[in-house]
């Protein structure tokens, strides 16, 4: 006899099942070289416009052709820069992490603006599972871009040695909603996700979680880095 208990069961793995189906797989839509420049060059580069002829002259041709302090292509024009972004209005009321390797290698570095500061899962293994939840004010402006530094970008040696996610599962407000398909790359990837929250004062706290599915694995340590995910939308001006 079909018990109730039975029917109760797979009537929750049909539930489960057809949550997932429903998800969106997403590819990068953009993906944005990173210069190969120094901390050094990044303070003064933070501090000081492209004009001044000495730290251009600096530079390498590759980051010459790229470093823009007013050009929304560069990443350091998304990190440095002074030109309004989504930024200028947007909100994070938090950011934490399932785990970390260590005090230094913490979830919120996942969203500090530095190449130089990574999230780095701590659990046995290449990190499948491991999670990074991004809790956001109900009036924030809302978000319809994901940006992402996959892997400990401040190098390439870094980079090749540590793992990199191949799979991101995206859940808006604890319910599965796409599924990251990142490439391996040290570029910074852009994902269209839609239009989440709400820019509403009345609205509760919402959350975006980011689940690591797969991996590409690193030539030398296990650990699984995301270097930076942080956000683009609407609702600023």
């Amino acid at each position: 006899m079909f018990s109730l208990k039975k029917a109760t069961c797979f009537l929750s793995i049909f539930v489960c099942a057809c949550s997932f189906a429903q998800e969106k797989v997403l590819r990068p839509t953009k993906l944005t070289p990173i210069p190969e420049v120094n901390l050094v060059k990044c303070e003064q580069l933070a501090s000081q416009t492209i004009d001044n002829y000495s730290i251009y002259e600096a530079l390498g041709q590759e980051d010459k052709a790229l470093v823009d302090l007013g050009e929304e292509d560069s990443v350091l024009g998304h990190f440095y820069s002074d030109a309004c972004s989504w930024y200028c209005g947007g909100e994070i009321s938090k950011v934490s992490s399932s785990s970390a390797l260590s005090a230094q290698y913490e979830g919120e570095n996942a969203h500090d603006f530095s190449i130089l500061n990574v999230w780095a899962e701590g659990v046995p293994g290449n990190g499948e599972g491991e999670y990074l939840v991004y809790t956001f004010p109900g009036r924030c402006p809302r978000i319809t871009t994901i940006e992402i530094l996959n892997g400990y970008t401040k190098t390439e040696k870094a980079w090749l040695d540590n793992g990199r996610v191949k799979r991101l599962r995206m859940y808006y407000n604890g319910e599965p909603y796409a599924v990251l398909e990142l490439e391996d790359t040290r570029r910074l990837q852009s994902f269209d996700v839609g239009i989440l929250g709400f820019h509403d004062a009345s609205a509760p706290d919402w959350t975006l979680k980011f689940e690591i599915l797969d991996v590409y694995p690193g030539d030398k340590y296990s650990d699984t880095v995301i270097t930076e995910l942080f956000f683009d939308g609407i609702d600023v001006h």
